[in-house]
């Protein structure tokens, strides 16, 4: 097992990913770690959907694409619009699974204490020798019937995070980081 440090050090996002599935035992895994994350009195709100469905995936990445270009509504930019106008740009890079989170949003914790176990996901991720990366893009969907229908939502549960997980096909470097600011306080 790699040193705790170390993953910490070395773990990115992955946006590009080799065409071979992840185990279902490894995924119930990564779920199995994400639940360790601390949780505000123990509430432990969230509830975990793994999507290896490639055609799910399909149907997910063009109705999230078409809400974030929809004219009235899109969040983007120009260049981001060219981006996602590309019919071979997937939001989710080709990842083979996919592993969301959910909470019934009125768990006073709960955005909260879902956060903490997708980074607890990550960091298992990448000591598995495991890609991820943080689908910000779904969230756009969150309240979409038909994405909340493609992913298979609890009922009363609302979308809190997700992440895409595979095995790197890149070893991306690290990005630069502007010093933490910070002082002491006596």
């Amino acid at each position: 097992m790699p040193d705790f440090f170390e993953v910490v050090r070395t773990r990115r996002s992955i946006r590009s990913y080799e065409d071979r599935p992840v185990g279902e035992a490894l995924l119930k895994e990564l779920v199995d770690l994400a639940i360790l994350a601390p949780t505000g009195m123990n509430s432990q709100p969230w509830a975990f959907t793994v999507i290896t469905n490639r055609q799910a995936m399909a149907k997910l990445n063009e109705r999230i694409k078409a809400l974030l270009l929809a004219p009235a509504e899109s969040p983007v930019n120009e260049g981001l619009r060219q981006v996602l106008s590309n019919p071979e740009f997937s939001i989710f890079y080709n990842a083979p699974a996919m592993i969301i989170i959910t909470s019934d949003p009125t768990a006073p914790t709960a955005m909260i204490d879902c956060q903490l176990a997708a980074e607890n996901l990550f960091l298992a991720a990448h000591a598995k020798g495991l890609g991820t990366c943080y689908v910000g893009f779904l969230m756009f969907g969150r309240e979409d019937d038909e994405v909340r229908e493609l992913l298979h939502l609890p009922e009363g549960h609302e979308l809190m995070a997700a992440a895409i997980v595979g095995y790197p096909a890149e070893k991306p470097g690290p990005p630069e980081r502007r010093p933490a600011p910070f002082e002491w306080v006596w």
